[in-house]
């Protein structure tokens, strides 16, 4: 029995992934919003940048996997940035937040070129060799075994594939790390509470980022996993980071 952080507290990894579940099904209806109130906005830049940094080698017939997809903001970003001939596969362990995506999709004429899969990350349902690029937002530290999903991203993408993954991190500069820490504990649950009727969700959140890796510790992971020409790009004073890399 392999066990993960759930916040602070050690569990094995089959409780976990049922706990992490349980957590975005409380929070799906508002995901999207309460994002924006505990970022002040700033996931919005985040994002874009995010997308921005990807370079795809082409602009049609692209086929990207967005794990942890959620309500389907990062694909239908993709989407938008390259519109012509392109599919999104976004997969998640939550049923409910793919179910807000799905209807996001709808009202936003997308649904054709999209896939919603709901599966973990550590055993995606998909074939070997797959997809060009996939992304993973937000989410990569919400997931059991990171070492064993990683691997699963390597075995999914073509030759060539391009991996793409943005996470919270802790500011390094001391001050900018008191501020951090007094929104986040004495703030973000309490704004759960009063918008989405739950706080114990929004602590567990914010308890992930404090037990999730360095940076230097995750790009080590993301090696060990097979991938080549890795590189950490820090937004915000290192409060958030992307992570890119290449399966040769």
């Amino acid at each position: 029995m392999t066990e993960s952080n759930f916040g602070y507290e050690k569990i094995d990894d089959k409780d976990h992934s049922s706990r992490v579940r349980d957590v975005f099904n409380k929070v799906a209806n508002k995901y999207d919003f309460m994002n924006d109130i505990m970022s002040l906005g700033m996931q919005r830049l985040w994002k874009k940048i995010f997308i921005n940094s990807i370079n795809a080698p082409k602009e049609q017939n692209i086929s990207l996997v967005d794990l942890a997809g959620g309500t389907g903001d990062i694909g239908f970003r993709f989407l938008k940035k390259f519109p012509k001939n392109n599919f999104v596969n976004i997969v998640d362990i939550n049923q409910e937040m793919l179910r807000e995506g799905k209807k996001i999709s709808i009202n936003n004429n997308l649904s054709k070129k999209c896939n919603f899969i709901c599966s973990e990350g550590e055993s995606i349902a998909l074939t070997d060799n797959y997809a060009d690029i996939l992304t993973i937002s937000f989410g990569i530290r919400n997931v059991s075994n990171r070492a064993e999903c990683l691997k699963e991203c390597f075995r999914i993408l073509k030759p060539g594939g391009i991996f793409m993954c943005m996470e919270f991190s802790l500011p390094k500069d001391i001050i900018l790390r008191n501020l951090y820490d007094a929104w986040s504990y004495g703030l973000i649950p309490k704004f759960g509470k009063l918008i989405v009727g739950e706080e114990q969700p929004y602590k567990y959140l914010v308890d992930s980022i404090r037990t999730f890796p360095s940076p230097e510790e995750f790009s080590d992971i993301i090696i060990s996993a097979g991938f080549k020409n890795t590189t950490i790009r820090q937004l915000t004073g290192n409060i958030v980071c992307i992570y890119r890399a290449e399966k040769i």
